[in-house]
């Protein structure tokens, strides 16, 4: 599968938190991480019982953004995501360059990727692992979703993460800290991350990186 983003290593959710109540009123919002004093990244985002959509703009030379949308099924998976990957901003008569498109179909236990880039279409299927969750680095709306399945799910406490820039399934853990906050380890990165009882993520931190994203 050709690389769409790179992405930090991956590990399964772990919890022990109630189950997600189901959700049934649309929400939307948008993400600003920033390293020390500057804005690395934004993400737009709308989510509502179906369907999740958004846009990560990554704020590098290319001036890379990454449109998503998927699908959200009742015990809060993701069957199916599509991405395009953009390089530029659209401005008056010129537009901005489509990179990438990509489509995964999670089923059972594989994920099947039809991939369009500079070599054409490529058709790929991968072992993973049941309700497996698509990862963007840099994506608090996918992680998030994340978290909403972790919650889904309590008597078997784990989600598993479908890494999209190289079709891996990997494992994290989840723990909780307080009622409003959780850390998440991923490999030897630490993040803490403020929660509300719905399970939305209001913001994040990664103190080893200097890296803090705020919900708005």
């Amino acid at each position: 599968m050709p690389r769409l983003v790179h992405l930090a290593p991956l590990i399964v959710l772990q919890l022990t938190v109630p189950a997600l109540a189901a959700q049934t009123t649309a929400d939307s919002g948008t993400f600003v991480i920033r390293r020390a004093s500057d804005t690395v990244a934004t993400e737009q985002f709308t989510r509502t019982e179906t369907k999740l959509e958004g846009t990560l703009a990554i704020r590098d030379t290319k001036r890379t953004n990454q449109r998503y949308t998927a699908v959200v099924a009742p015990d809060a998976t993701l069957p199916l995501i599509e991405v395009t990957v953009q390089e530029g901003w659209d401005s008056g008569g010129q537009r901005a360059r489509v990179t990438q498109r990509a489509r995964v179909i999670f089923k059972e236990d594989s994920a099947a990727v039809d991939a369009v880039g500079g070599d054409g279409l490529q058709t790929r299927v991968f072992q993973t692992e049941r309700g497996a969750v698509p990862y963007l680095n840099l994506s608090f709306a996918l992680l998030e979703q994340a978290v909403r399945r972790a919650r889904a799910t309590p008597r078997n406490s784990q989600v598993a993460f479908f890494n999209l820039g190289g079709g891996q399934t990997l494992t994290a853990r989840l723990l909780p800290l307080a009622a409003d906050s959780v850390r998440l380890d991923i490999g030897n990165v630490e993040y803490r991350l403020r929660v509300d009882s719905g399970g939305r993520v209001l913001g994040a931190r990664i103190p080893a990186q200097d890296v803090v994203a705020e919900r708005r």
